[in-house]
Formats: C-alpha cells, sequence, structure tokens
C-alpha cells in the first residue's frame, strides 16, 4: 500500500509480528505454532505465540528503565491518541550514526507536538543483519532538547530498531534512561514502518494499540494514522 494520492484514509505505521521479523541484538525471534487444527479433527483453529515485549513494532514504557516508573497499565487510553503529529524526515541516516539534536534543528518541529515521528530511512535494511546489528540510535541530551522544545511531547517514534544503537550500547542505555527516567517522559516507540509516508501527506490523527499486558515495561503495538 502506498500514500501517493494522500487521500484521507487510515494506514498502518507498524508492522506485523512474524517469524522472520529482526530481533533487537539477535534475540529470540517470534514464534508462532500450530495448537488445535481443524485439518486434525479438533473443533477449530488456534495458535500458540511466543515472543519478547520488545520486538516489532513496540513501545518502552518507564517501568523498563526504573522500578518505580509507570508501566502500560497505568496509562489512560487517551493517552495513546493524538491529533497533534509531526514528521521529521532526516534521512538517509547511516549505519551506527547517533542522531543528535543537531539533526532535528533546522526543522519546523510544532511546540504543541504530542507524537513525533523521525523518518530515517533505515527500514530500508530491515531484511538485513546491518538493522539490528548496526542501528543508528540516539543521543541521551536529544530528551532535553525536545522537552524543552515540545513541552507536550509524550512520544517519539522512529523507524529503526531502538533507541539504542548495538554498536553502542552504553550510551543506548542512557538514552533510555534520559527519555524514561524522568517527570516529563517522552515514550520510544521503536521499530515503526514509515516507508509510505511522504512529504505530500499529513499525518491528522494517530492511534497507538498496545497489546495489553498488566505492569508491561513494554509492549508491541499496532499503530493507525489517519492520512489527509
Amino acid at each position: 500500500m502506498t500514500a501517493k494520492n494522500c487521500r484521507p484514509s487510515w494506514i498502518l505505521l507498524s508492522y506485523p509480528l512474524h517469524p522472520e521479523a529482526p530481533s533487537y541484538g539477535g534475540g529470540s525471534s517470534f514464534k508462532d505454532q500450530e495448537d488445535k487444527l481443524i485439518s486434525r479433527g479438533d473443533s477449530c483453529n488456534t495458535r500458540k505465540w511466543y515472543l519478547s515485549n520488545h520486538m516489532g513494532t513496540h513501545i518502552d514504557f518507564p517501568r523498563h528503565f526504573t522500578n518505580t516508573g509507570p508501566a502500560l497499565t497505568d496509562f489512560d487510553p487517551g493517552f495513546f491518541i493524538s491529533n497533534n503529529i509531526h514528521v521529521v524526515d532526516i534521512s538517509p541516516v547511516e549505519p551506527g550514526q547517533i542522531i543528535t539534536h543537531n539533526l532535528l534543528e533546522h526543522h519546523n518541529i510544532p511546540d504543541n507536538v504530542e507524537f513525533l515521528f523521525i523518518r530515517t530511512g533505515f527500514s530500508h535494511y530491515r531484511s538485513q543483519d546491518v538493522y539490528w546489528q548496526n542501528n543508528p540510535g540516539f543521543e541521551p541530551d536529544l530528551s532535553d532538547y525536545l522537552r524543552e522544545k515540545t513541552p507536550h511531547l509524550r512520544v517519539m517514534g522512529f523507524d529503526s530498531i531502538s533507541l539504542s544503537s548495538f554498536s553502542n550500547r552504553n550510551l543506548g542505555r542512557k538514552a533510555h534512561k534520559s527519555f524514561l527516567d524522568n517527570e516529563h517522559f517522552i515514550l520510544p516507540l521503536e521499530d515503526m514502518d514509515l516507508s509510505i509516508i511522504d512529504s505530500k501527506c499529513q499525518i491528522s490523527s494517530v492511534v497507538i494499540a498496545p497489546l495489553q499486558v498488566f505492569n508491561a515495561d513494554g509492549a508491541p503495538c499496532t499503530v493507525f494514522a489517519m492520512i489527509s
């Protein structure tokens, strides 16, 4: 599906879970196993799924990097819906590159933005090992820059596998702490599919739908967007 004509319609900005989906650090992947099968004489078809809560398109909560921070079920459903969205295109970002606030300074980010999506173009590599082995990362100081510039920001989404570059995990841990362990936390929405968004399209609404698991520190998400 493409957004060539930008006619008002709902699109997905998330990937379906799949056994071939990449995982950070090459960790365990999504497993999809048969359970009941009509063809085997069972009364219905069911499957068993095994997955990390931090794989595929997923969102991190403060509980991910602090024992006292809010978890998924501490959030009101309205937190995950917004009509104030902005997309910044900084593509192409190189493997292992650390994304700093300098890359965002010349973009006109509205101060009322609630969901900020950063298009790095790195999803081009999603079927290759470099996507998780040498993904771009984000500098810890970026969170303070965004808090000052966009005081209403709740979620920062992007099209690479993690806020933390696997080739610079120490810096990545600091970045996670800086975004999540703060009174004004900014939730990373990782491994988004931003490939169908272009400069001619405006996103008027976004709904982030995390898999509801009690006290989860992160969760796979379906992300719906209305383009106009």
